[in-house]
């Protein structure tokens, strides 16, 4: 199974400017003349490191220098909880689902119009320090106070818990192992979201934190590999050559379909659990006045559960292209490609459906 890009991306930050001062009991103080000594020592007596993060940025605009101090801080806050995250996946491929953190001093910060880091939103952090130094150029300091913004981070933790606990149990009382395991899947991809947070919280309160993401990692596994497939395909075509070529093509492209979702394709009838039955026709198609050669297909993809129904998909379209060969090609790729693509969002859709 592909690992979700935690889009990409594992880790999920929430972003609140708090510009409210009672939060962290800050103020936002604006300097002049002598350079002070936060923008090349982040830290002090007042924001020591043991309760806030902070983090330098500047410009030539207020604005430039918040957006480019919050770049930062989500930088170093990235890398800190890269340090202590364990990417888990279920494929044999393990992702950094974080992409590759680049540390940024304060005295080579440059003028940013948008933040361009992997966390997309901090919580609670705040403007705390404002200079101008003699060329007009703008230095913030930002400081995040860790154990209120923990505390937000373990309301919504806990709010994903309940969560993940409700489809747990409804993969578990569920009737046939291909919805428990969409259900699970579903679970799975909270408890990821989850475990984003929980790093967050152990970087925030330098202490250790207890996740569910690799039991219910295991459990998925374990369920994904107990669903056995037997896939068969049968093409019709006036074009003989593209007989064997389709069916190979198709078998490939749904077995690694199902691979990637954890379950086994088999050979023998007699071991599957379930088996998949697909469908291709495909036939060139002349229109009389037309610069192009055509192919018409259609895919009918039925999974069952010995005699029983458990699912059918349907694609159909037309290729074009300037020679009948390469239209035949064209839409055998589109079915290979697309049409598996539909029939596992279709999987995910029907199986995966949970009760309010």
């Amino acid at each position: 199974m592909k690992k979700q890009n935690l889009s990409g991306k594992l880790l999920i930050l929430c972003i609140c400017v708090a510009t409210v001062c009672s939060m962290s009991g800050c103020t936002s103080m604006q300097e002049t003349g002598r350079e002070p000594s936060w923008i090349n020592q982040l830290y002090d007596r007042k924001y020591n490191e043991d309760t806030y993060l902070c983090a330098v940025g500047s410009g030539s605009s207020r604005e430039k220098a918040v957006d480019a101090a919050f770049s930062s801080l989500s930088q170093v806050f990235n890398s800190k909880v890269r340090s202590v995250t364990t990417v888990s996946s279920l494929s044999t491929a393990a992702t950094d689902a974080f992409g590759s953190v680049t540390f940024t001093d304060s005295s080579q910060m440059l003028d940013q119009g948008t933040v361009s880091s992997s966390t997309d939103k901090i919580i609670g952090a705040e403007v705390v320090n404002t200079y101008i130094d003699e060329n007009a150029r703008i230095y913030v300091r930002v400081a995040l106070h860790r154990s209120r913004t923990a505390d937000l981070y373990k309301n919504e933790i806990g709010e994903l818990s309940s969560s993940i606990n409700q489809l747990k149990l409804q993969s578990q009382t569920s009737a046939d192992p291909l919805s428990a395991y969409f259900i699970l899947r579903k679970a799975y991809g909270l408890a990821q979201r989850q475990q984003a947070l929980i790093d967050q919280v152990e970087v925030l309160s330098k202490k250790k934190q207890t996740a569910a993401l690799p039991s219910l990692e295991r459990q998925l596994t374990t369920l994904a590999s107990s669903i056995q497939v037997g896939v068969k395909v049968t093409v019709l075509s006036s074009v003989e050559p593209m007989k064997v070529t389709a069916a190979e093509s198709l078998r490939s492209a749904f077995a690694q379909s199902l691979q990637s979702l954890g379950f086994k394709v088999v050979s023998d009838e007699k071991l599957a659990t379930a088996s998949l039955d697909i469908l291709y026709t495909l036939e060139p198609v002349n229109l009389a006045g037309s610069p192009y050669e055509y192919a018409r297909y259609e895919l009918t993809a039925q999974l069952k559960e010995h005699d029983r129904l458990l699912l059918s998909y349907h694609k159909s379209d037309r290729q074009a292209a300037l020679s009948s060969k390469d239209a035949l090609a064209k839409a055998l790729r589109q079915a290979s490609g697309d049409s598996v693509q539909g029939f596992v969002n279709q999987m995910e859709q029907e199986f995966g459906s949970v009760e309010d």
